[in-house]
């Protein structure tokens, strides 16, 4: 995250990431608009109790592939966003936490920022449901979170929303799920193209 222009905004920052997983990549529409939305539990498990663990590009990830993180999204002018993360999210009763790492390069692949961010509520949920072709406990899926992120060597907090979005294979999923994460930050960067990386969430309860 640009230090310089997280200074500049001040401390009402939103920040919405989109992560998928997937063997595949779909394209990304062109610069999508991402805000928080209706808060939306699960085409599955809809009035169930249910628990996940979910993960973007995490060493979990990365334990089952080298290429399934970290997570990676690009601005329109090159600026690129790494991310890493796991938590646990729960509904009826709605919970959630976890967090990870980021790095904001820009063009050039020069560090403008980098810090931890963390979870501190769950918006919302949606359940894309399991697939043949993995285990049976990744599911794929759309969570939304608000976090905050801390820039390293900064005083800053930074309250932002967190889209968590899981794509699996050999099944189907809403229309414009693509793989990866997406940032947007209102003043600094909207990293809207996903580049690299995977997200799964995982039944655990």
């Amino acid at each position: 995250m640009k230090l310089s222009s997280i200074l500049g905004a001040g401390a009402a920052v939103l920040v919405s990431l989109t992560l998928g997983c997937s063997a595949e990549r779909t394209s990304s529409p062109a610069a999508p608009a991402l805000s928080p939305g209706i808060p939306s539990f699960g085409a599955v498990d809809e009035n169930a109790a249910a628990t996940y663990n979910w993960h973007a590009g995490d060493p979990f990830l990365i334990g089952l592939n080298p290429a399934f993180g970290p997570d990676v999204a690009e601005a329109s002018n090159g600026d690129r966003v790494t991310l890493s993360g796991m938590g646990t999210l729960s509904i009826h009763p709605k919970s959630a936490s976890g967090g990870g790492t980021f790095i904001h390069t820009n063009a050039a692949g020069v560090v403008q920022g980098a810090g931890s961010w963390v979870v501190t509520e769950l918006l919302s949920f949606q359940s894309y449901g399991t697939s043949p072709a993995t285990p049976p406990t990744f599911n794929a899926g759309k969570a939304q979170f608000r976090v905050e992120l801390r820039p390293a060597g900064t005083s800053l907090v930074l309250t932002g929303i967190l889209d968590v979005e899981c794509r699996l294979p050999l099944m189907k999923v809403p229309g414009g799920t693509e793989e990866g994460i997406r940032l947007v930050v209102p003043g600094v960067a909207n990293f809207n193209k996903s580049v690299s990386g995977n997200t799964v969430m995982r039944t655990v309860g």
